[in-house]
């Protein structure tokens, strides 16, 4: 449990990251029409504020990952961060971008969350 509230940070702070980026770069894309250039396309993505943002929390996510690398074996700590992850970024993707999780998805989930009880258990 300790190790689980250690990652907690950086699990949230990614999570946010890849939900917003997904989010505005898929509007952004909506919003230009396809003969906009590759170039001026990135242009619009970085200097969107909620983009911006996104990289921001990629950052805090990058440096509470030190905390958690400092304090616990990196071949415990980082599958429990990427599982975790893994279904708090698909329920996220669910709640807030509409997409769609299938029974397949959800024992996928399911097996990689047993995974993570089970090296966690470890720590």
């Amino acid at each position: 449990m300790r190790l689980f509230l250690a990652t907690l940070p950086t699990i949230l702070l990614t999570a946010y990251s890849q939900l917003v980026i997904k989010w505005r770069v898929t509007s952004l894309a909506d919003s230009n029409d396809e003969s906009v250039s590759a170039l001026v396309r990135a242009y619009h993505y970085l200097t969107d504020p909620y983009v911006v943002s996104a990289y921001v929390f990629s950052l805090f996510a990058a440096i509470a990952w030190l905390y958690v690398a400092e304090k616990y074996p990196v071949s415990i700590a980082f599958p429990t961060y990427v599982g975790v992850l893994f279904v708090v970024v698909t329920i996220g993707s669910a709640v807030f971008l509409k997409e769609q999780i299938s029974g397949q998805h959800m024992l996928g989930l399911a097996l990689i969350l047993v995974g993570v009880i089970f090296v966690s258990r470890a720590a």
